[in-house]
């Protein structure tokens, strides 16, 4: 065959190379880069759930091997909200959220929980692999700690007193204190995401805040609630309701707010009417955990499992929070907070 690029034509030669050197780097590049917004076939597509107990799905039972054995509670359970609320044409749901996880234990260069990674270094590997439509994170709560205030309110209540005045001071001091710590956790996911060549805007990161495990009122007198759940002051049982958990939800809202995109679903009234002690249903009926010791869980050993299920919603509760989600991320909507409505039903509004 005769060639066309003759010893005289050093332009055509320097545009062969070229040319082919162009294609060269882009079968690299598109070797090497990771999952971009318009997201890769071949990757599944998921859901990631980040942070503590309520992203992890404590109390929902039956979790995930691994996550309940001596040394290691993360309490990953099947009944968690994500494997419930999958976006349309969401196909795997990936769970990094731990019970008692902290915003440390979020954070880029973090703190190990029970002997894992960072939620956010463990996203990395996570953002290859899938081509993530999703993220939740719920985090927060472990910085207050809402389990020392919860031990310090049944102590006021068993010693006849309330804990409500002490935490009305303490809890907007320690809120203060936690908000940039979220909002550097949300920064953190942003870095990973777009380093794994994501843009902002190709997936949805969402904060949530916690269900209310009071409802205002006990069915039972002050004598019975230790035996049944609740075992607080008529106060501070009100006071949960209707000042702590509501003030924890808008500083989480505030967080979300402070970074471009995010979006933020309130959940602190999503249960209404099925918490613990609620007047007027059973225990049968209740969407959470009371505080109870778990005995079944002695098999592994001591340790924090025996009482981190209580004041967490159950399985059931959870898949009503799954509806929640399930229609926010179906909305347009930038912050939305999930409620019952007089006939029970869900709702966003």
């Amino acid at each position: 065959m005769t060639s066309h690029l003759r010893p005289g034509h050093p332009r055509r030669l320097l545009a062969v190379f070229a040319a082919g050197a162009l294609i060269v780097i882009a079968v690299n590049v598109t070797m090497i880069e990771p999952a971009a917004a318009d997201g890769n076939p071949e990757r599944p597509t998921a859901i990631v759930a980040m942070g503590d107990s309520l992203s992890a799905g404590e109390g929902g039972g039956r979790y995930e091997p691994g996550s309940n054995e001596f040394g290691r509670y993360c309490h990953r359970s099947p009944a968690a909200e994500i494997n419930h609320a999958k976006p349309h044409g969401v196909t795997t749901a990936v769970n990094l959220a731990c019970s008692a996880a902290t915003t440390d234990d979020i954070s880029l260069g973090g703190t190990s929980r029970y002997g894992e990674p960072p939620q956010a270094e463990q996203l990395k590997t996570v953002a290859r692999t899938h081509n993530v439509r999703s993220i939740v994170l719920t985090v927060g709560a472990n910085d207050i700690p809402t389990v020392v205030m919860t031990v310090e309110c049944i102590l006021a209540h068993l010693s006849g007193g309330s804990c409500g005045p002490r935490w009305a001071q303490q809890l907007p001091q320690r809120l203060r204190a936690i908000q940039p710590r979220v909002i550097d956790n949300l920064n953190d996911i942003r870095t990973v995401m777009r380093s794994a060549g994501y843009a902002d805007n190709s997936y949805d990161l969402i904060v949530q805040s916690y269900p209310s495990p009071s409802g205002g009122l006990s069915r039972y007198s002050a004598t019975a609630r230790a035996l049944n759940g609740c075992p607080f002051h008529d106060d501070d049982i009100a006071w949960f309701h209707q000042v702590g958990f509501p003030m924890i939800t808008e500083y989480l809202r505030q967080a979300a707010a402070s970074v471009r995109g995010v979006r933020f679903l309130g959940l602190t009234t999503a249960l209404e009417g099925r918490q613990v002690c609620t007047p007027g249903i059973s225990h049968d009926q209740e969407w959470m955990w009371g505080t109870f010791v778990d005995l079944s869980g002695l098999r592994i050993g001591p340790g924090p499992h025996l009482f981190s299920q209580s004041l967490h919603p159950n399985a059931v509760g959870y898949k009503q929070l799954a509806w929640c989600l399930r229609e926010f991320h179906a909305s347009t909507a930038k912050t939305a907070h999930c409620a019952r409505d007089a006939d029970g039903r869900m709702g966003l509004g």
